[in-house]
């Protein structure tokens, strides 16, 4: 069995109500490395959290559009200053990547979560240091990223309980399901 064809397994039985423990007993040892397959079933969303959530879910991809509108404006007028055509390329690909982590979110991808984390802990560590200088506009800008962050690793936690960091939880060397 390769990873698609796991995937697509994984995704069957935990549909059906299997448990995530019982899905990875009866896929253990069918030509995927436990470790790719402890991944794909954490990293795998359960639908009744999914539902549990959607306001949580909502809330995240209605602030991604909101970004997505600033990114498209602030390149705008940046692309402005460097050539007619620029402005619409420069906003287009600042508010597309907003967008492709709404997307993301909307489709309860754990990648997309673990991606928007790691790419907003950089500048959330600047945001720290910026704090210092006392600018009204460096305070509240920090406050929304910051805020942000947090809020996009407490949704992920709540979709995808069996990840730590970005793996699956493993304790005493056997990976350990929530369900």
């Amino acid at each position: 069995m390769n990873k698609k064809e796991a995937k697509a397994k994984i995704k069957d039985l935990l549909s059906s109500g299997v448990p995530k423990s019982e899905v990875f007993t009866q896929l253990s040892g069918q030509g995927v490395k436990d470790s790719l397959l402890a991944n794909l079933i954490a990293s795998t969303a359960d639908p009744y959290l999914c539902l549990a959530h959607d306001r949580k879910v909502n809330v995240i991809i209605t602030l991604m559009f909101i970004q997505a509108a600033f990114a498209l404006l602030i390149g705008f007028s940046m692309g402005s200053a460097i050539g007619p055509n620029a402005r619409w390329v420069v906003g287009g690909l600042g508010a597309l990547i907003p967008l492709l982590f709404a997307w993301g979110f909307y489709n309860h991808l754990a990648g997309a979560y673990n991606a928007y984390i790691v790419l907003s802990i950089v500048p959330a560590v600047r945001q720290l240091e910026g704090l210092t200088s006392g600018s009204i506009s460096t305070l509240i800008g920090s406050a929304i990223g910051i805020g942000m962050l947090v809020f996009v690793c407490y949704v992920r936690q709540k979709l995808f309980p069996d990840l730590v960091l970005f793996t699956p939880k493993k304790i005493k060397g056997r990976y350990v399901f929530s369900s």
